[in-house]
């Protein structure tokens, strides 16, 4: 119980430290952006979860999204494209395989 208690104050202190490390350095070109990229991916993914459509849907909205692409906005025949290049992927492989069953 006292190692849970003192790692989420030790935890408290670095992000103090670490907001107050970026705001002193906010207006220099080298400092840190305001949003790490496991934040805008962590945001991304619960984006994606309320989004409806099948597995292939939610992930291709999903790498729409990180290459700033509006999902939204692709034709039928984008579409198609987008899944058959993503198809090519060694993280689809279960997705596909599932697929080609169905046929």
């Amino acid at each position: 119980m006292d190692d849970k208690y003192f790692g989420h104050m030790i935890q408290d202190d670095i992000s103090v430290i670490i907001c107050d490390i970026r705001a002193v350095h906010k207006s220099e070109s080298e400092s840190a952006p305001p949003t790490t990229i496991a934040e805008e991916l962590k945001q991304d993914l619960e984006d994606v979860a309320n989004f409806r459509g099948s597995l292939l849907e939610k992930q291709s909205a999903l790498y729409c999204k990180r290459l700033g692409i509006n999902y939204s906005k692709l034709s039928d025949a984008e579409f198609r494209q987008l899944v058959h290049i993503l198809e090519k992927s060694k993280f689809l492989k279960s997705y596909v395989g599932q697929r080609k069953k169905r046929k």
